[in-house]
């Protein structure tokens, strides 16, 4: 069986495990808000990398209606610090009022996190405890699911979808 690593030019070789992440990602998905709700999505991500041993990442979310995208359900930013023993550690902030450490396990283009802390800002308008997400490559598209826990429900789907690299 033979895996296709992509390994981008200039990359810290701290994030060879990382490589395949790297560059714009942009579908729609599907989801189910805090209330129980069902919603469709678009959604734009892009991993990049500036010679350090971290990947720097940003995700944008828009609500669609009618397969056109309608209002921004927000963003989210930070950092993918991979360890030599293949795991790995993601900080990320969301424009909804938390922040968030994730840590996890590498395995080749499958990627399991698990949060290990949440802070929230007082202003949070959703009350994010916990998490876990699975993101891998399938069929050159990068596929996440994102299943969330708050002080009102426990762990749940959330958000997933597909992705292709433009």
């Amino acid at each position: 069986m033979q895996i296709d690593i992509d390994v981008p030019e200039g990359l810290n070789p701290a994030l060879t495990a990382l490589g395949w992440l790297v560059g714009r990602w942009e579908g729609t998905g599907n989801g189910t808000d805090h209330d129980g709700n069902d919603f469709n999505f678009e959604q734009r991500i892009e991993f990049k990398h500036n010679g350090d041993n971290y990947l720097y990442y940003v995700s944008q979310t828009f609500l669609l209606d009618d397969d056109k995208p309608e209002q921004s359900l927000g963003m989210e930013t930070g950092f993918w610090r991979p360890k030599a023993d293949a795991s790995l550690e993601v900080v990320l902030t969301n424009s909804d009022g938390w922040t968030e450490v994730l840590i996890g396990k590498i395995q080749v283009t499958r990627i399991d996190l698990q949060t290990d802390a949440v802070v929230r800002a007082e202003s949070a308008e959703v009350t994010h405890s916990s998490g876990q997400r699975l993101y891998g490559k399938v069929e050159n598209d990068l596929m996440y699911a994102l299943d969330r826990s708050t002080e009102s429900h426990d762990l749940r789907p959330h958000m997933w979808a597909r992705l292709a690299r433009v």
